[in-house]
């Protein structure tokens, strides 16, 4: 196994001769920082499995369509080796590392105003302070100690305080209680994510669905129909983005970068032998696929990647 630790800029050729230099073919390169896939891609090209991770999803997407369209190309040329791969999400790093990325969205979620001018509180919600605290601790004594002290600070602030917390520690409670009660001004609400009816839907993911036909035409070609596709992830960052009403999506295909299919699809590996990867960047997926499949009894896969990088498979008997 080779692990290739090296990173530059547009030069396929330089990484060309690094991976022929320091692996054989059927070797392992590891890319922990993978990007838009660049060494992946020279990987692949070059015979070599490989591994990428980033923590951007954006670089996840980008690098999944670049070898999506390697694999087409390999495929036009009969090439079967190394024509699969599969992305996983290995944690739920949105809240728990993205830290800033994070908080932004909740601020974008729950309509806070921002304040940059100030070193503590996080900006307005309604007439009252907000302080973000990390999605990565629940609320504890010591951040509403924190909070208390800044106050002691400001003897002339006269709101009062929100904060918002993914969770808090049971001893928060009697704290905040006991503080509300002897502070008729400054008083402390908390909005804790996980159980808020009205704001603790930022952290509940929904996951895509999809209404697909498949059926035999004769003997050994099957047509396959993308009826319907809904990603409510994609539908709330929209209508998170746009305060003034609802987004209406015209096109389902719009939600949709790469659709792929495994004609015998065993159950552990995707195996892809059809993929539709729009080329141009305002291009839709097709939609309505007839493709070659088994004469005998098979399962039919297909997988649906959408514009966040997040995946969906759907399986057919025929």
């Amino acid at each position: 196994m080779s692990v290739l630790i090296f990173k530059h800029k547009n030069l396929e050729a330089l990484l060309e001769r690094i991976i022929k230099a320091s692996s054989n073919p059927c070797d392992l390169v590891l890319d922990c920082f993978c990007g838009s896939g660049t060494t992946l891609a020279v990987s692949h090209k070059l015979g070599r499995r490989w591994i990428g991770c980033d923590i951007n999803k954006g670089a996840i997407q980008t690098a999944s369509k670049r070898l999506q369209k390697i694999i087409l190309r390999q495929m036009g040329k009969k090439r079967t080796e190394y024509t699969t791969f599969s992305i996983y999400k290995v944690n739920d790093y949105d809240l728990q590392l993205l830290k800033t990325e994070a908080i932004e969205l909740a601020v974008q979620h729950f309509g806070i105003q921002r304040i940059r001018t100030d070193t503590f509180f996080d900006g307005y919600l309604g007439r009252n302070l907000v302080k973000i605290i990390d999605f990565n601790h629940p609320l504890t004594l010591l951040d509403l100690q924190l909070v208390k002290d800044e106050l002691k600070k400001r003897p002339d602030e006269d709101r009062d305080i929100t904060v918002v917390c993914l969770g808090k520690e049971l001893a928060a409670d009697p704290e905040i209680e006991k503080w509300n009660k002897t502070h008729p001004i400054n008083k402390i609400k908390v909005i804790e994510l996980k159980t808020d009816k009205k704001y603790g839907n930022f952290l509940i993911h929904k996951p895509a669905e999809a209404k697909i036909k498949v059926q035999r035409k004769h003997g050994n070609r099957a047509i396959i129909e993308i009826q319907n596709f809904i990603s409510p992830t994609i539908v709330e960052r929209l209508n998170i983005d746009n305060k003034l009403f609802k987004v209406k999506i015209p096109d389902f295909r719009c939600m949709i970068d790469i659709v792929l299919v495994d004609s015998n699809y065993d159950g552990r590996t995707f195996h892809i032998i059809y993929s539709d990867v729009p080329e141009k960047k305002h291009d839709l997926i097709e939609g309505k696929y007839e493709i070659d499949v088994p004469l005998s009894k098979c399962r039919i896969a297909i997988k649906i990647i959408d514009m966040l990088g997040e995946e969906l498979i759907n399986v057919f008997e025929l």
